[in-house]
């Protein structure tokens, strides 16, 4: 697991930390996903592919 600890700004924004950005290949104007899981009580992104370009 890959984890880091960001903060978020003024206008409620987060970075995707570099270490995940690389992992995933994550280039500025990719689309993803902002998904809060009730089950597990935790936020997720999903990395939206070719299908949204």
């Amino acid at each position: 697991m890959v984890e880091e600890i960001v903060k978020v700004s003024r206008n409620y924004q987060v970075t995707i930390p570099a270490k995940i950005r690389q992992k995933f290949q994550v280039k500025e104007g990719d689309l993803v996903r902002v998904i809060y899981d009730e089950n597990e009580n935790v936020v997720k992104i999903q990395i939206l592919r070719e299908a949204w370009k």
